[in-house]
């Protein structure tokens, strides 16, 4: 057997290992949501059927009372940006640890945020590095919209 052909295994195996590596600059964050009827009719299911159409869930990630100057890693970064279908999303190994009141932005599909849409408050969590920060799902309530049934509250809030 020539050496060319005995070395491929090992070639292979090394360029599997470059592609399969992450970078690991810090923790990570994953955060769930669902979007409910305001009118307490239940889930909504297609974030389009929010009044008005949520596109976007931005984490945001604000500094704790104990260091008010701490700025948001997640600021302007589109790794913390997450298309609302998805209702889940998680960030890379890049956020700098340590504590931080973790709380979730509804945006419009312009990045503008969402005025009708609430979220409960934030919650104190800490990142460290290499880990993933995994947080209970957060419950976006925001108005039904008027293609959706918005008007008929004994329907659900569902495109037709």
């Amino acid at each position: 057997m020539s050496r060319a052909v005995a070395g491929a295994p090992l070639i292979a195996l090394a360029a599997v290992s470059v592609v399969a590596c992450v970078g690991i600059d810090g923790g990570a964050v994953e955060v769930p949501w669902t979007v409910f009827a305001r009118d307490g009719r239940g889930t909504i299911n297609d974030c389009a059927c929010a009044d008005p159409a949520i596109a976007f869930i931005q984490l945001k990630l604000g500094a704790p009372p104990e260091t008010p100057a701490q700025a948001d890693p997640c600021d302007g970064a589109i790794a913390c940006r997450f298309s609302c279908g998805r209702k889940t999303g998680a960030t890379p190994f890049i956020i700098p640890p340590g504590s931080y009141l973790m709380s979730i932005q509804p945006e419009l599909a312009d990045g503008t945020p969402s005025l009708t849409a609430m979220v409960p408050d934030p919650i104190l969590r800490q990142v460290m590095k290499g880990a993933p920060t995994e947080l209970d799902a957060f419950e976006i309530q925001a108005p039904c919209a008027p293609q959706c049934h918005g008007a008929d509250p004994t329907m659900p809030c569902a495109a037709n």
